[in-house]
């Protein structure tokens, strides 16, 4: 991760005595020293609070069966769209992946605010809650995790990550996003403070990422050459090791336009093994397609790297399949066996 220059304000120290962590603490440095927003810039993009400190939650009592008015203790932090629509087709609103004007994609990680202690990390009934105790007597607090990487009492440095943001299951939207508070004291929320002020001031972290190579599904896909036979695969392919999403190949034909000869997709994050299977004519002669789905046909087929061009649109695991079928009804793809449209004759 990065650092920018952006100066921290630390908050104020707490007369709260650090119990039960003395000897630890005493080994890190004083939180003043650094304090980082607590999700990381992905790329040019920064996140920021999407909804704030003391707004009004509802939520139903079962034994009242009546709904309950709520101030709202922190900070719930996404991705802004830059415009109305933007990323709609990959993040769409009304999903878990986003609203109309805010989006979280999947697997980002929560960092720690600033150096401390982990005096809490388990599963809650709002998913899995991480509590960071830090030496000048202040407690964080991260909720809404898919999945941790801390333990209790481990120590961290600020933008340490601390886990994978996801969602309250409570919610029916299911909305993917960190919910973030700052308290005074230790593991004490009758000391939480508006993290308002000190979120606009503190440093930010940022990770590589890489977006969809289109902001909308209606949008012209990129497409790019793969090199020739027994060259190193251009460095964008081996980007998408890792990843799941759609790909689509098209066969140049001299002077005739290129025609789209097949769509594919990986939903378990081999996009670039799954894509460049399709490069590698050689393999179909040493038994590579033996005993593998559809041996023999679809998807077994093999292109001439010099003859082809690929465009490729990064989605989530569960989006993948739809976008695929999607592509394969819009582009009609020469030789895919599975997925055209009933018109088509075969």
């Amino acid at each position: 991760m990065s650092r920018s220059s952006r100066t921290p304000m630390s908050p104020t120290p707490c007369a709260t005595r650090s119990r039960g962590w003395p000897d630890m603490l005493s080994t890190l440095p004083t939180s003043r020293e650094a304090w980082v927003f607590p999700v990381p810039d992905l790329g040019d993009r920064r996140p920021e609070v999407s909804d704030g400190w003391a707004s009004t939650r509802y939520s139903v009592d079962d034994k009242a069966k009546a709904s309950v008015a709520r101030l709202h203790l922190g900070a719930d932090i996404m991705f802004r769209r830059r415009q109305r629509g933007e990323l709609a087709e990959i993040y769409r609103p009304g999903t878990r992946h986003g609203t109309a004007n805010y989006f979280m994609p999947d697997m980002v990680p929560a960092i720690a605010a600033s150096a401390g202690v982990v005096i809490f990390a388990q599963w809650t009934g709002v998913g899995f809650t991480v509590k960071v105790f830090h030496p000048d007597g202040w407690t964080t607090y991260y909720t809404h995790l898919s999945l941790v990487s801390v333990a209790e009492g481990q120590a961290v440095v600020a933008g340490q990550p601390v886990g994978i943001i996801g969602f309250d299951p409570r919610d029916r939207r299911k909305l993917m996003h960190l919910h973030f508070e700052l308290w005074r004291g230790r593991d004490d929320r009758r000391g939480a403070t508006n993290p308002g002020p000190y979120l606009a001031a503190w440093e930010r972290r940022s990770v590589p990422w890489t977006w969809p190579a289109t902001a909308h599904r209606n949008a012209g896909l990129t497409y790019r050459p793969v090199g020739k036979s027994g060259e190193r695969y251009p460095e964008w392919l081996h980007a998408l090791k890792g990843k799941s999403g759609v790909y689509v190949i098209r066969e140049r034909r001299g002077s005739d336009p290129p025609a789209v000869v097949y769509v594919g997709q990986s939903s378990t994050g081999r996009l670039f093994e799954t894509l460049t299977r399709h490069l590698q004519t050689w393999r179909r002669w040493k038994g590579f397609w033996k005993g593998q789905y559809a041996e023999g046909h679809d998807p077994g087929l093999t292109y001439d790297r010099a003859r082809v061009e690929v465009a490729v649109r990064v989605t989530s695991p569960a989006e993948s399949i739809e976008e695929e079928a999607r592509l394969i009804a819009r582009l009609r793809p020469r030789d895919n066996l599975i997925g055209q449209p009933d018109e088509v004759p075969f």
